[in-house]
């Protein structure tokens, strides 16, 4: 009689068992990925919107001392309109960095520019960026100072069209607080994203954003992001499907989708002297860009 274990004989998978094998895992993965990225995308935007409340966070701080909303730009008569330090420096203080500064100790009274591009002004800013967006920190856009995805509306914090000092109280607001942004994204993916704490010569688009004919153009072909020279280098966009997020006057941060009306005719470029330009008067997107227009806005389309 054979012994026992040479009865029993050891079976492995066949080559079709594997390939089923294999089929299925591929199956399950192809299913997983899009998860996986969605879970992701939520995180990221999540992320965005928490910097964006403790930049309108940052605001309301700054008002309570100074009774008034930062400037867009630091400038004087004196000194206008030479670029200088943006609103992001002025609010160090109130975004817990306040030891950084005074490590840069700026000259904010009769300002004359910021210094040369160095290791202190390229360091990063986790609150300045949005995850959505390229992985880069500095932005060769603007000399290579540091990168931030968050520009201002220049219509609430100035300075104005003729580069003088122009910001709103939070309460002086016209048209409302509530119904006003005064932050808004921009990727360095598909656009010049900004500089973080300073207004560079290269273009006021490094400290600001406007709504001009809408929200996150995107260049044909997409690897080739419009630049410094270029009308949508002003534009708000982001990486965040279907939109961009705002911080509000009032503190809120609110989702506007990328088809929000806005003036097919208008340029990012243009910066009107009149709050009536009566060619905005219907379009969402400049009604909460303007401060004063007086117009009524529906926001039951914007989370």
């Amino acid at each position: 009689m054979r012994p026992l274990s040479l009865r029993i004989r050891s079976r492995g998978f066949t080559l079709i068992e594997l390939l089923v094998v294999i089929a299925i895992i591929a199956i399950l993965i192809a299913l997983l990925v899009p998860a996986v990225q969605k879970v992701r995308a939520a995180a990221a935007r999540t992320q965005c919107i928490n910097n964006m409340k403790n930049i309108g966070l940052a605001m309301h701080g700054y008002h309570d001392v100074y009774k008034k909303l930062p400037p867009g730009w630091v400038t004087s008569p004196a000194a206008q309109p030479n670029p200088g330090w943006s609103w992001q420096l002025m609010i160090l203080p109130n975004i817990e960095q306040g030891a950084l500064y005074n490590t840069i100790a700026p000259n904010v009274v009769t300002p004359a520019g910021p210094p040369a591009v160095n290791a202190t002004l390229i360091t990063p800013l986790p609150v300045f960026m949005c995850p959505s967006d390229n992985s880069i920190t500095t932005n060769t856009n603007f000399g290579g100072y540091g990168k931030t995805n968050y520009v201002c509306n220049r219509w609430v914090l100035g300075p104005d069209a003729n580069s003088l000092p122009a910001a709103y109280t939070i309460q002086g607001i016209p048209d409302g607080s509530s119904n006003t942004y005064i932050i808004g994204e921009r990727d360095i993916s598909y656009n010049t994203a900004g500089s973080t704490l300073i207004r560079h010569n290269n273009s006021s688009c490094s400290f600001e954003g406007r709504a001009g004919r809408g929200i996150t153009p995107v260049p044909v072909p997409a690897s080739t992001p419009w630049t410094t020279g270029q009308d949508q280098r002003l534009a708000f966009s982001s990486q965040h499907t279907g939109g961009c997020n705002f911080t509000f006057a009032d503190g809120t941060v609110r989702f506007v989708s990328n088809s929000v009306s806005a003036d097919p005719n208008d340029n990012w470029t243009n910066f009107p002297t009149s709050a009536l330009d009566a060619s905005w008067q219907n379009y969402t997107l400049q009604k909460l860009q303007v401060p004063n227009d007086g117009l009524p806005v529906d926001l039951s389309g914007i989370n």
